[in-house]
């Protein structure tokens, strides 16, 4: 590839991505900035209820004085892994803490990242909808009022919440689950008014990123990316926090989950088993005066809720509505039988090679239960070494490729000395040179195509995987973040030029060939300044083995003759530049 050449490719990427960022908002009339088309949340509040620091002012009361309403009486849960805290203030949580040392004390530590503002408490619950459909706010007269927490169980593991007046009692329950990150909701309502009266139950999880957080950088996508998910059926509706310009999302009848989620962590509401409500996701643009969508500082709310039916209840008549809540880190055997098996491995998005993705998480997960004794570094190293094998076969094809090009050279050379000026020509010579000898100068390239599912599904397995998130091996404090002390991406670019330097690039100019030895590993060494330390032990073994496998080639079949090695040379060679004689009619001597 000549200068000219690179330089028309760069030129036509930074033309794409003016366009993708500046040409499609005038197209489409869609602009970063855009307002969602949301309503305004607005609440009925009790009397007694003390409005949030996010709700209008009152009419009769300062305009700039600010909202710090009174903090409920808190219940606590001490559960399988957590220590969970819920307020009167919304029935629902404000601190959930994660106790496993593994994230105890580390920025997930607390799952619960909106504790300041009842609106956006998960397990939030509402029993009203005035506008859609039209009756459905005659059951309960508020959106929002205090609780009463009736007395806590002597275990610790149950939070009871109730409210009544002359036309509705409420009794909430929120006890700890028997599986791990798992609360156990129960909700019941009882008519007791004279009249048949309706509602419409919801309940819902929050999250809120701010900018700055979700930013990714040079090849590693922030863990803290957030996506929203409704599961219905053996289907998976993803949605991306740039999916929501036209405002809510829905699905009806889902009956396994609606979550919000991380790389590494989710919020899952999943409805008891003989239920399907309809499930709600939004990616709610928060930023304050003067701030633009994408500043830093700027954030959204994450929003994914349940939505059952509206109900009418005659008098005295109850209805009782279940939920499990799972709130904790994507491990990938304790998702297997979350929420009773209702499929929450979908929650580990693995990509478009997801099918490959799934069986080489298999593959390490053994490894770590049964040969590494529990270490995680040592079975990513023997999970690569594994793969090497089992890809050997495909391998195999490069390296006979790269062998029949080497017995070649020669006549290449020739090839090369005599067409310098007509790559037309030396084009038709080469071909007809290897379809001569039989050989086929990219019967190498097919098997590393086929490779390519595998690596980018092993990119995504690492890059994902939450069983590194902190873990320790050799000098990493944590496998889940890029190496602190940078020798990681020094020691993978040495040994990716030592790569380089012994695998002689076959059809590529000396220009070319030498850009390559240090512009890829230069590149990857960049890269892993940023990527997760375990995806580097998976490329640097990679690495690794790939030279332990080209000096067993070389071996075998040395890209450079050995001293007293017989040597075929073209008739008219000799120490002098001289013409070589056509191609075809030249004889070979020893």
């Amino acid at each position: 590839m000549d200068k000219n050449t690179l330089l028309r490719w760069v030129i036509i990427a930074a033309s794409m991505l003016l366009f993708w960022k500046f040409g499609m908002p005038l197209i489409t009339g869609k602009t970063e900035g855009a307002t969602q088309p949301i309503p305004a949340e607005t609440y009925v509040n009790a009397p007694e209820f003390a409005p949030d620091a996010l709700d209008p002012r009152p009419a009769n009361g300062d305009p700039n004085a600010p909202l710090v309403p009174t903090e409920g009486t808190i219940c606590k849960i001490k559960g399988n892994h957590f220590n969970a805290e819920l307020s009167t203030r919304g029935a629902a949580i404000t601190h959930f803490y994660l106790t496993d040392p593994q994230y105890a004390g580390t920025e997930a530590g607390d799952m619960s990242t909106t504790p300041d503002h009842e609106r956006w408490r998960t397990l939030r619950t509402l029993f009203r909808e005035s506008e859609k459909p039209v009756g459905a706010d005659e059951q309960v007269k508020y959106d929002r009022f205090t609780w009463k927490l009736d007395q806590a169980l002597p275990s610790g593991d149950t939070c009871k919440f109730s409210y009544q007046d002359d036309g509705a009692q409420i009794v909430k329950t929120v006890s700890a689950g028997s599986r791990p990150f798992e609360l156990n909701v129960e909700t019941t309502l009882t008519n007791l008014a004279d009249t048949p009266k309706k509602h419409r139950f919801t309940i819902e999880s929050f999250a809120f990123r701010r900018n700055s957080e979700v930013k990714g950088h040079l090849g590693r996508v922030s863990p803290f990316i957030s996506e929203l998910s409704c599961a219905r059926d053996k289907d998976v509706n993803r949605k991306s926090k740039d999916d929501f310009k036209d405002g809510w999302f829905s699905e009806p009848l889902v009956d396994r989950y609606a979550a919000v989620s991380n790389y590494y962590f989710a919020q899952a509401m999943i409805p008891e088993a003989q239920d399907r409500p309809e499930c709600g996701l939004l990616a709610e643009d928060w930023y304050g005066a003067g701030q633009k969508r994408d500043d830093d500082d700027a954030g959204s709310v994450y929003h994914a809720r349940l939505t059952y039916p509206v109900k009418e209840l005659a008098p005295k008549a109850s209805q009782t509505y279940k939920q499990t809540a799972f709130i904790g880190p994507k491990e990938r055997q304790i998702l297997a039988h979350a929420g009773g098996g209702r499929g929450l491995g979908d929650l580990i998005n693995l990509g478009f090679f997801s099918f490959v993705a799934k069986g080489l998480v298999s593959v390490l997960l053994f490894f770590h239960d049964h040969v590494t004794f529990g270490n995680w570094g040592l079975a990513i190293i023997a999970m690569t070494l594994c793969l090497r094998m089992v890809l050997f076969p495909l391998t195999w094809k490069s390296i006979k490729t790269t062998i029949e090009m080497r017995r070649l050279k020669p006549e290449v050379d020739a090839l090369n000395a005599k067409f310098a000026d007509d790559a037309q020509a030396k084009n038709l010579a080469m071909m007809e040179l290897w379809k001569k000898h039989g050989v086929n100068p990219f019967g190498g390239c097919l098997p590393q195509l086929v490779q390519m599912p595998i690596w980018f599904a092993m990119y995504t397995t690492l890059q994902t995987a939450v069983e590194m998130y902190h873990e320790k091996f050799l000098w990493f404090t944590d496998l889940s973040a890029p190496d602190k002390l940078y020798v990681l991406p020094i020691v993978l670019g040495v040994f990716m030029i030592i790569q380089q330097r012994i695998v002689p690039q076959q059809g590529m100019d000396p220009v070319q060939a030498k850009m390559m030895m240090y512009l890829m590993p230069g590149i990857f060494t960049v890269m892993m300044l940023f990527l997760p330390a375990a995806l580097g032990v998976y490329m640097l073994t990679n690495s690794v083995l790939g030279i332990t496998q080209q000096l067993a080639v070389e071996k075998f079949a040395p890209s450079k003759p050995k001293k007293g090695e017989i040597i075929v040379k073209q008739i008219g060679d000799t120490d002098g530049p001289k013409d070589p004689p056509a191609f075809g009619k030249g004889k070979a001597r020893v």
